[in-house]
């Protein structure tokens, strides 16, 4: 399951799993255990997220339900787990073998000088000759495996190299699927998983989560005034703001287009707002030249909008609070964030939600 459940964490987990099957009133079968555990510990996101819909919608939760969610995510599961765990035990067991084959060959070595030492006092016997010929050949068969348990070493040591580059090669391609290519920031995929990770622990640990939603004054007319390459300059010059009055535990993501997220678990409102303001004020402060030929472009803003997570809502409904107040901000005027439940302020300041 989860190395998290091996600690004291876990019984807290446990314990709110029981408490959400009671809530739910769902029988504490160990199949049922098994899909709330997974939900409690956010172990299994496809799961989590199946069972955050129906709570939502407020669909049914019954036996059958949770039935359903055992058969997906854990009769298919074990045989996916152990898919993806074969590469690690493989080198594990590559590694095992490479090292029974070194003590193999040390053996074999040792056998080896032993016969051609009975060699040497089989020639002082009656029938030397004979029993000559035979060690002899013995020793010849010793040096030939010898030989082939060097090889076979050689060999099960580049396979395990391989399998280990194979598993840092599908960790890369993994990465580089959760990362837009252009700012090398996260993509909406990663934004997507970061939003749902933050509801689940505001939702079970009481965290706050904060959005912030960021837009490019103008993009177009920069494109189409000075062409894509210059807009992508600045599409990654936006990005590098963003990353920088952000702190390790937050997300940015090209949300798309010109369009930024930054998912804000364990931060309030008022810290969000005061993230989004050092973002639209270094923007503004500014000026950009065309890298190609030094050309002042002059100054580029963005539009912010700032929302904080209300207890039971859906993600859904977080992102068109918050993407209602970045339309305010466009609406205002520009160059200004928008916040939960505040009063308008004046260009490049604080507008109203």
């Amino acid at each position: 399951m989860n190395g998290r459940l091996h600690t004291s964490e876990g019984i807290t987990l446990a314990q709110k799993a029981l408490e959400l099957m009671s809530t739910h009133d769902i029988a504490p079968t160990p199949q049922n255990y098994s899909v709330w555990i997974a939900y409690a510990s956010d172990s299994i996101p496809e799961l989590c997220e199946a069972l955050q819909k129906q709570i939502d919608r407020g669909g049914p939760i019954d036996e059958e339900f949770c039935d359903e969610l055992y058969d997906r995510f854990f009769t298919f599961r074990r045989i996916q787990d152990a898919v993806l765990d074969t590469g690690g035990a493989m080198s594990r067991e590559l590694g095992a073998v490479v090292k029974t084959l070194e003590a193999a060959e040390r053996d074999t070595a040792a056998y080896g000088e032993a016969l051609a030492g009975a060699s040497g006092q089989l020639d002082k016997a009656t029938d030397a000759a004979t029993f000559k010929k035979m060690v002899e050949g013995l020793v010849q068969a010793t040096a030939r495996m010898q030989r082939r348990s060097r090889d076979l070493e050689k060999r099960l040591q580049e396979t395990t190299h391989e399998v280990d580059q194979l598993r840092h090669n599908l960790e890369k391609v993994r990465e580089e699927a959760m990362t837009d290519a252009l700012t090398g920031v996260a993509n909406r995929k990663r934004f997507d998983e970061a939003m749902r990770k933050a509801r689940r622990a505001a939702e079970l640990q009481g965290e706050d989560f904060s959005l912030i939603l960021c837009d490019i004054d103008h993009f177009k007319r920069f494109n189409d005034t000075w062409g894509h390459q210059t807009g992508d300059q600045i599409i990654r010059f936006v990005a590098a703001c963003l990353c920088r009055f952000s702190k390790d535990y937050h997300v940015v993501s090209r949300y798309g287009g010109e369009e930024f997220g930054v998912v804000l678990p364990g931060t309030d409102l008022d810290e969000a707002r005061t993230i989004a303001e050092k973002v639209r004020s270094t923007v503004e402060s500014k000026r950009l030249l065309r890298k190609s030929t030094n050309e002042d472009l002059g100054h580029i803003t963005v539009s912010l909008g700032v929302s904080e997570y209300h207890t039971g809502e859906s993600i859904e409904s977080l992102i068109e609070r918050c993407d209602t107040n970045l339309y305010k901000s466009k609406q205002s005027g520009r160059n200004r964030i928008t916040v939960d439940a505040d009063t308008p302020g004046a260009e490049g300041g604080v507008a109203a939600a």
